[in-house]
């Protein structure tokens, strides 16, 4: 299989020759992630070129697609560099396993997007449970799940967020779903059905009760009004503190 056959869609791909044409267009185009191969694309990638990459696009999400037999690069030193995510190609991988791959490595990207334009000031467990909420939105996570993650007691963890004065650990889930579908919503690939489906709600119209009733719109208002960049100021100005919790 290959990552553009598994890919697009949902996905919409551009496929580039080498890593000087992928930079010149993350300068042109809004591009949510990109794939690279760090041993033949046509020439290896040094690992100083994906740290500048990191540095100049840290919300990005970027995937490392190769063939690492024989190789001793080491994954978890490729993770201190913040890669979302790894395709090791000599596993023959299938559609289903790539497209969890890049999918994952989207909502990782898009979480830092929020804690950074929603939460920077905010103390680090409160950026990690946003990260954490966002991440994990499409298995439908209880509460217990999120402060084991978190490696706190479901309710130690609440009163750390009311200490905090931010909202309950049952609504910052509720936020994730929220921001999760304004993302694929803004896919043209993407039904209301669908994401509902994606994101565990029962029907579309439960879905778009949800965003009607916290975020002000419709799913198709929603996107008229910007789409994820509308639903994140609301979550900024509304979202976020306990009174609406």
């Amino acid at each position: 299989m290959t990552l553009v056959g598994a890919l697009d869609p949902p996905h919409g791909v551009r496929v580039v020759e080498n890593f000087s044409e992928m930079e010149v267009l993350l300068q042109e185009t809004e591009a949510q992630g990109c794939i690279l191969d760090i041993f033949d694309s046509p020439s290896s990638i040094p690992l100083s070129s994906l740290r500048r990459l990191r540095r100049r696009y840290p919300t990005l999400a970027l995937v490392i697609a190769s063939d690492f037999s024989g190789k001793e690069m080491d994954l978890y030193h490729l993770g201190r560099l913040s890669v979302d995510g790894v395709i090791r190609m000599e596993d023959q991988a299938s559609s289903r396993d790539i497209l969890a791959v890049v999918d994952n490595a989207l909502a990782a990207s898009l979480a830092t997007l929020v804690v950074r334009t929603t939460a920077p000031d905010l103390p680090p467990i409160a950026q990690d449970a946003i990260r954490w909420v966002i991440e994990h939105a499409e298995s439908r996570p209880q509460v217990s799940e999120l402060a084991a993650a978190l490696a706190m007691s479901p309710r130690g963890f609440l009163r750390e967020m009311k200490t905090l004065d931010l909202v309950s650990p049952r609504t910052l889930l509720l936020w994730g779903r929220l921001i999760r579908a304004s993302n694929l919503l803004q896919r043209s690939s993407e039904t209301v059905e669908s994401v509902a489906f994606h994101l565990g709600y029962a029907t579309g119209g439960a879905l778009g009760k949800a965003l009607k009733r916290h975020v002000g719109c419709s799913p198709t208002e929603l996107l008229e009004r910007g789409g994820l960049t509308w639903t994140l100021e609301v979550f900024r100005r509304q979202g976020l503190r306990h009174k609406n919790g």
